[in-house]
């Protein structure tokens, strides 16, 4: 059987980089809050368009990579790419640097993402660190991709959330004097806002906080043999009216704390990548 073009895509841009020698990571974090201030922290630090490399789907074409050493982790961290779609994309690409970082290396990732509060567990301003996750999209990064040799034909979902990362991310939290909950997310589909009704439905499905786009990055770590933390910022009351002024204004003001906490996260993560290699060697 034939490679998909995932695969091919995954192999070309290996190549790109091995001949631009990047650092290669142990752990994605992919950011869909921006990369704020943190790229600023990385030593041994280097950046490259995407743009740059062979294989790059279109949809991240304007993103940059960056590499370096935070608190002496080996990571990348790429800013997600716009919700915008374009006309007969696949669903994987929507997720590509997830496969493209497990194979440079990686075992670890830490996603961010804004969302909204569906009941009075998590309200605005929270950090709520997933501890599951109900697709609610109605697809999947992993149609037509049956011929992949990049993971297994029928992943186990359940296992993305690493629970000791969660841990220790909760108590980076509270030390930080941060709100933070543990909740379940729905993973809603983009760009349109939901309707009370769909809150609420999504609420009687077991979630307490929704995002848009979260199931493609949260699949394909499954898929590529990724786990991790997803962390959603909780910048809208589910039930109020969406005033994107408003849900900007929270967001710059937990930017600040939240590029603390993945800063300070980096020990943690060691330890994760440590806990996963030795279990794929045993």
């Amino acid at each position: 059987m034939q490679p998909s073009v995932l695969d091919e895509t995954i192999s070309q841009a290996l190549a790109s980089l091995e001949r631009r020698d990047v650092l290669r990571p142990s752990a994605l974090y992919l950011l869909s809050t921006g990369v704020g201030v943190l790229s600023g922290r990385l030593t041994r630090a280097g950046r490259l368009p995407f743009s740059k490399l062979e294989g790059v789907p279109h949809a991240w074409q304007d993103s940059l990579l960056h590499w370096g050493l935070l608190e002496g982790l080996p990571i990348w961290l790429v800013e997600n790419s716009p919700l915008d779609r374009e006309a007969g994309e696949a669903e994987w690409q929507r997720a590509w640097p997830m496969w493209l970082a497990a194979a440079a290396g990686a075992s670890t990732f830490v996603h961010t993402c804004a969302g909204a509060s569906l009941d009075a567990s998590c309200p605005p301003g929270t950090l709520a660190l997933l501890s599951d996750h109900v697709n609610l999209s109605g697809t999947t990064p992993l149609l037509a991709l049956g011929s992949s040799r990049l993971g297994a034909q029928f992943p186990d979902v359940s296992r993305v959330h690493d629970a000791s990362l969660r841990k220790a991310a909760a108590e980076l939290c509270r030390s930080l004097g941060l709100a933070v909950a543990e909740p379940v997310g729905a993973c809603a589909v983009g760009p349109t806002i939901e309707t009370p009704a769909e809150r609420r439905w999504m609420g009687h499905c077991g979630a307490q906080v929704s995002a848009q786009e979260l199931a493609a990055p949260l699949i394909a770590a499954a898929h590529s043999g990724l786990g991790g933390l997803s962390i959603v910022v909780v910048v809208h009351e589910g039930d109020d009216p969406v005033d994107i002024a408003l849900v900007a204004a929270r967001a710059e003001k937990l930017a600040p704390a939240l590029d603390d906490l993945l800063s300070k996260l980096a020990l943690a993560v060691q330890e994760q990548v440590r806990d996963r290699l030795a279990e794929l060697e045993g």
